[in-house]
């Protein structure tokens, strides 16, 4: 598995679990909350999303930018009514 695959799933998982355990009420919502941070990490990475700032960018993936991008989908998503 590439380096850059792997952190991303990383980064998305642990988003989708620390979510789950603030505002997760019954277990069907981990899988959409790991859809959701999926989808705003890569939403991040598309549009190649950059802060200002000069971070490390490990196996060439923004981290700062790409949790980010995952926690405003993550902030939608617990807003849904499931």
């Amino acid at each position: 598995m590439p380096p850059d695959l792997l952190l991303i799933l990383l980064i998305v998982t642990v988003s989708a679990a620390l979510a789950h355990l603030l505002w997760g009420r019954r277990w069907v919502q981990i899988p959409v909350f790991w859809l959701a941070a999926t989808g705003g990490a890569l939403i991040a990475l598309a549009l190649d999303a950059r802060l200002p700032l000069r971070l490390i960018t490990p196996a060439g993936v923004p981290v700062l930018e790409t949790t980010l991008g995952a926690w405003v989908m993550l902030i939608v998503a617990s807003r849904l009514r499931l």
